[in-house]
This record gives C-alpha cells, structure tokens and sequence, in this order.
C-alpha cells in the first residue's frame, strides 16, 4: 500500500469560478511508503502545512490527486480513510471538560457500527495501549482542560494511534515537547516504522529529521511565486550544503559523527546573500 500525490496544485478558497485563487503549492509529487517515514522540510510560508493537509484529506486538490493504493483518496468515504489515514494537526480543539480517556477513545470511531455508544472489549484495549505507547496512561482520568501542551500532544498523537491507521500524518508533533518528550516521540515514531506504518511529518529541525526520515521532501519559494519541491530523496542526498543553503539562506556546517552527522546553522551576511544570488 503506497500513499502518494502526483502533481498536485493546491490553493485556498479556489471555487473553481473565475477569479481562481492563487495557487499556494504547484508540481508536488511525492510518495509514501508502509514502513517508511517522510519528513516535509521548508522555511516558513512553504507550504508544508498545505501540503500535508492535502495528503490528510482537510485540503481538495485543485489540480492532480492523493491517492491511497492507487485510490483517489476523495472517492473513498470518510469513515473507509479514516481507517487507513490518522492526522494530527499543529492544535486541536477538543472538550475541555473531557477525560484524556474519552479523548483518545474517540480514535475508534471510524471502527464503530452506528449508533454505537459503548467501547467494546477490544476497542478499550486498544485505547489503553495507546495510552500507555504515548506515556499518557497515567494521565487518562485528567481534564483536558488541566493538561500542558505537551501533554495534549501526546493525548492527541494517542488518539491517532487509537485509530489503527495504516498511515500517520503530524503537523509539527514536536513544536510544543521539551528535549526529554522530543527524543521519546522520535523512539516512539521509530517503532511504529518498525512495526510497517508510513509516516508523514513536518519538522523544522534538520537533526531530528536526519535522524528519522527515509526521505526527505524540502519545499522552497522564491519571491512572490508559488512554492514547489525543490529537492526530494534520501538525507544524504537532500541535505547538501548548497541545497540548504540557498532554500534556507544560511550556510550550514556538517559535523560528521561516528554514527550521524550534526547539521549547524550559520548566518550569511547581506553582502554574502547578494553575491551568491540567494533569495530570501
């Protein structure tokens, strides 16, 4: 099973009727795998969040398709991609008098019958093993309302796993963690590679997402054009120092370790910028 876009153009408020909107990503195809992790990388205003909520079906494509095993994504019925595909936003609006429990609970909605209102044996099982994989067991019985935000983001992370999806889409799942909560969540994400989910996710550290992609898809915008990929592939191959320097407008010194390499930013001055062409 392979979830893939194939040349998608994407834009925001576009009702197909002149004036069209402006096109926010153009030309995008990538390709996800079962058991492999792909991390979207860009500077800020890249189109990464869109491009990512076009793959978790919050976002209709105006040109070209996402499609799940060779299934236009938009064909199939909300509950049957709900099944195959679990999304976790950059925030979430959730009850806040509800329990961490019944939160992660509602992970096996797309698995209930209508109408049904109690979890059944297997479901509960399943809720209380995410709870546990996420490290929020021990919160289950707490208000949302009194949770920190990293903590309501492994609540929310646990609720996708609730969904036993095929594919794992997050947008930005360590914006809001602490070094201790970053570094579990990528063992965390690494597991569930392991164990043959195909992982979708948006990072902004280049160590991290050295660490965990298979590949990596780097997104660039010049001026006032739409975005595009600019680089797709392997980390060795994507994180060039020429690549990254002009999509980030830095230089970047690469520290090779004895088991990875250690990617540092460093400013370039105006005149630097100017000289090398690198727009910004």
């Amino acid at each position: 099973m392979v979830l893939e876009a194939e040349n998608l153009t994407l834009a925001y408020g576009n009702t197909g009727a002149p004036p069209l909107a402006q096109p926010v990503l153009v030309n995008a195809s990538l390709k996800i795998e079962r058991g492999q992790v792909l991390v979207l990388q860009g500077p800020n205003g890249s189109g990464k969040s869109t491009l990512i909520k076009a793959l978790a079906r919050q976002l209709r494509p105006t040109q070209g398709a996402v499609k799940l095993d060779g299934l236009d994504i938009w064909q199939m019925k909300v509950q049957e991609f709900a099944r195959k595909i679990a999304y976790v936003p950059q925030t979430l609006s959730a009850p806040q008098s509800m329990t961490v429990f019944d939160l992660v609970s509602l992970g096996r909605s797309p698995h209930q019958k209508l109408f049904q209102i109690a979890l059944s044996s297997h479901d509960r099982a399943i809720t209380e093993a995410a709870l546990k994989r996420c490290g929020v067991d021990d919160l289950q019985n707490k208000l949302v309302a009194e949770l920190s935000g990293g903590e309501r983001q492994r609540t929310v992370i646990a609720m996708a796993l609730t969904q036993d999806p095929d594919y794992l889409l997050l947008d930005e799942p360590t914006a809001s963690l602490d070094f201790r909560y970053q570094l579990e969540l990528i063992d965390l994400l690494g597991q569930l590679k392991t164990n043959g989910l195909g992982i979708g996710l948006i990072l902004h550290d280049l160590n991290i997402a050295a660490q965990l992609a298979d590949n990596i898809a780097l997104l660039a915008k010049e001026e006032s054009a739409p975005s595009q990929i600019m680089a797709q592939g392997p980390v060795s191959e994507v994180f060039a120092r020429d690549t990254l320097r002009r999509v980030f407008a830095v230089d970047i010194e690469v520290l090779s370790g004895a088991t990875r390499s250690v990617y540092m930013p460093i400013p370039l001055d105006i005149n630097d910028i100017q000289s090398k062409n690198i727009k910004i």
